[in-house]
């Protein structure tokens, strides 16, 4: 398996966008892939009176029009961006919701890349997306690259393991970078009476990756940070990695995404790029 299509966000924060679009690039040279970008905004629902009734204005247009071309100028960044570059490049718009969006066009990738905001849980859903929601619908790996994060080299990887479906899927969803990986850290956090248990597991993890031509090594840990999102990260330093894979976690609830403790922590404040999948 390799990553023949590589899709990414474009957003309008110029900063954030050049550092995302200069990583995208290097992976899909990498990897020999075409690179697809996407961008999308959606109309916010029109204001309503004290009376709790809308009042219909006559901004709805012009509304429509300044998301038509903030998209507009969004695909003028991604094709300048990688203009003379031997990159075969696609481009994906729509005035809708980008979250819902990006999971849509996800049927022609085989990796999402998306941003990860300084003020994520303060961002308007109708403008920028949320890598939690596209993690759980678009059923396809998503790479959630931190504010500045110019390049992936994965050379050292840390994989947060658990004996899941999901983590399973992100295993061979990431099977790309590991085989590539000059070191990939398979590391399991468990409660101390199931210490014996989680070596037994990680131990046939290994196993399973050499026979895919991973080198890998195992550990098991009790946690000792105050999380276990807190303890990945520190073992991520610890072996100068730049990339963490795991499972991601969570369910529906009145319309928002719920997440799981690792899941949550790791899309709102880990410092390196997270490859997660569902």
């Amino acid at each position: 398996m390799s990553y023949a299509s590589i899709m990414m966000h474009v957003d309008n924060d110029d900063a954030s966008t050049a550092a995302r679009l200069d990583l995208a690039g290097a992976l899909a040279t990498r990897f020999d892939a075409v690179l697809i970008g996407v961008a999308a905004a959606a109309i916010r629902p029109p204001p309503v009176d004290a009376f709790g009734g809308v009042v219909f204005v006559d901004v709805i247009a012009e509304e429509r029009e300044r998301i038509a071309a903030e998209v507009r100028a969004a695909e003028a960044r991604f094709r300048s961006h990688f203009s003379g570059q031997a990159i075969t490049t696609e481009w994906r718009s729509a005035i809708d919701m980008p979250a819902e969006t990006l999971a849509r066009e996800a049927r022609s990738a085989d990796l999402i890349i998306v941003g990860r905001d300084l003020d994520q849980h303060h961002a308007s859903v109708y403008q920028t997306v949320d890598p939690g929601e596209v993690v759980m619908a678009a059923g396809r790996p998503v790479l959630i690259v931190p504010p500045g994060t110019r390049a992936l080299s994965a050379e050292h990887v840390v994989i947060a393991w658990k004996d899941t479906r999901e983590a399973r899927r992100a295993l061979w969803d990431a099977s790309p970078f590991l085989r590539a990986a000059a070191s990939v850290h398979l590391v399991e956090i468990a409660p101390k009476a199931e210490l014996g248990a989680a070596q037994a597991r990680t131990a046939d993890v290994v196993r399973h990756l050499e026979r895919h031509r991973v080198k890998a090594r195992a550990e098991v840990r009790a946690q000792r940070e105050a999380s276990v999102a807190d303890e990945l990260i520190l073992i991520a330093e610890q072996n100068g990695a730049d990339l963490i894979v795991g499972g991601g976690y969570g369910h529906a609830r009145l319309r928002e995404w719920v997440f799981g403790g690792v899941t949550h922590d790791l899309l709102r404040r880990c410092p390196i790029c997270c490859l997660l999948s569902h």
